[in-house]
């Protein structure tokens, strides 16, 4: 009987609220002692041990989520120092030998229990990603340029968004409000994961000119540039108004959001803050006029005004230091302009496969793992999958924009904000096409899916009616 509590104890924690934050910390310290092999080894154990006591995989959630940011500048294997650590041998087989671990970690629990696994349901979001996988996979198909890298690259991206969504969706228990509540806390902690690496790059690895500026292209966090890092807070930042529109102690999550918006503007990345400014505006007018704590959240944005302005006045010396950048590089396009007409006679190269995406090539880019990309997603679909490729895109965005408004309700609300969030980046960087965002987008989808089986969701934007019901 006592080894029964024991086990669920901890199948309580593992399930519970200090489970991602456990993740978050172990991730955060490996990061800044430069220890990440280690505390991400130990970490991933965690989700070892796991799969063999919970019959739930949301445990799972918040691993899958935070592991990427493990990676310290020292370690990069991007810049500043394209450091070779991590294809050193010993670690190298540490990696392998964990990564095997993990996978037969997992096998036993879909094995164990495969009784309890929910199929895809034939109407489900994951066939149009699926279309759109096999279609980027033919990406350069019969291109004078064709390369195998191209049809790597595209599986990678594609494994991904669909073995996400398939594990997650067979193996979480979709039963009450409660389990959307806990990936909304998921992409919460991920974000503050983000946001206490990017302030303590400040203390540490982050330059300063001899008139106090900073040095954007110091602006690294080990796993990204500071468009990267702008355009992930971007991306998460809606999870903490979900809290704030929709808990008792919705405040916590309201601060939690301006204190990820503050981190956007460290991150000196100008799109992140144009679209971080637009989906924080967005956030605030769902605050304002939908969910139980309008009241509060109307006091608190005024509040919070009033602070902004009395900041700016008082501050102005320390923060137009933080504006240099943005007022220095002003509306520059920095180039996109010439990789999007590169990207259109790429296209027109090869308009129904697209010119592939290792096409594109810029000498003074050191060779990594992703291929040198357009800097928008349209352009990057044109130009390297062709009209297959785009239109493919769009047929999945299409029932995308119809998931996101039928049968709306506030889980869908801020996920969809979010999802927003990463297309309107996108548009000006590359952040659709690296893997990790994937992640969250394949799950964030998942779960406004899942929310339409739900009886109990508070429903928002009423006037649209289902596609049931439009005759």
């Amino acid at each position: 009987m006592k080894q029964t509590d024991f086990l669920e104890r901890i199948r309580h924690f593992y399930n519970g609220v200090w489970y991602p934050v456990l993740v978050a910390l172990l991730v955060f310290v490996g990061y800044c002692t430069n220890l990440e092999l280690y505390f991400g080894v130990f970490m991933l154990a965690t989700m070892m041990l796991g799969c063999f006591l919970c019959d739930d995989l949301r445990f799972a959630i918040s691993p899958f989520l935070c592991t990427i940011f493990a990676v310290s500048v020292a370690h990069s294997p991007n810049v500043p120092d394209y450091s070779k650590y991590y294809i050193e041998t010993p670690v190298l087989i540490t990696l392998i030998i964990t990564a095997v671990l993990l996978i037969e970690s997992f096998v036993y629990f879909t094995v164990k229990h495969r009784h309890r696994a929910k199929p895809i349901k034939k109407k489900a979001i994951f066939w149009s990603m699926l279309i759109f996988c096999i279609s980027i996979a033919a990406n350069g198909l019969f291109g004078a340029g064709y390369t195998i890298k191209n049809l790597i690259y595209s599986l990678s991206f594609a494994f991904s968004l669909l073995l996400v969504y398939w594990l997650f969706s067979a193996y979480v228990r979709f039963e009450n409000k409660a389990v959307f509540d806990y990936f909304m806390y998921c992409l919460m902690i991920a974000g503050m994961l983000i946001s206490a690496e990017l302030i303590f790059a400040y203390f540490t690895t982050i330059r300063f000119d001899e008139a106090g500026g900073i040095i954007k292209e110091s602006v690294v966090l080990g796993w990204g540039v500071w468009t990267a890092v702008g355009g992930m807070l971007a991306f998460l930042m809606p999870s903490c108004f979900y809290f704030a529109a929709s808990h008792t102690y919705g405040w916590i999550g309201f601060l939690l959001g301006g204190v990820m918006y503050a981190c956007i503007l460290l991150s000196q990345a100008r799109g992140a803050l144009l679209v971080g400014s637009v989906i924080l505006l967005i956030c605030l007018a769902s605050l304002w006029f939908y969910g139980k704590n309008r009241k509060q959240n109307r006091i608190f944005t005024l509040v919070g005004l009033v602070i902004g302005v009395l900041g700016c006045v008082l501050l102005w010396g320390k923060i137009s230091s933080l504006l240099d950048n943005f007022i220095t590089y002003g509306f520059s396009d920095n180039g996109r302009f010439d990789l999007w007409r590169t990207g259109i006679e790429h296209f027109k190269s090869n308009v129904v496969f697209g010119a592939g995406f290792y096409t594109l090539v810029n000498e003074s880019w050191p060779k990594d793992v992703y291929p040198y990309l357009y800097h928008n997603t349209l352009i990057q679909l044109l130009g390297a999958c062709g009209l297959l490729g785009i239109g493919s895109y769009l047929y999945h965005r299409s029932l995308t924009l119809r998931l996101a408004l039928y049968h709306c309700n506030t889980v869908k609300l801020f996920l969809g904000i979010s999802i927003l969030s990463l297309l309107l980046t996108s548009f000006l960087d590359v952040l659709f096409f690296n893997t990790y965002p994937t992640i969250f987008y394949s799950m964030m989808l998942l779960f406004m899916e899942k929310t339409e089986e739900q009886t109990e969701m508070e429903p928002c934007l009423t006037w649209i009616k289902p596609l049931s019901e439009i005759k």
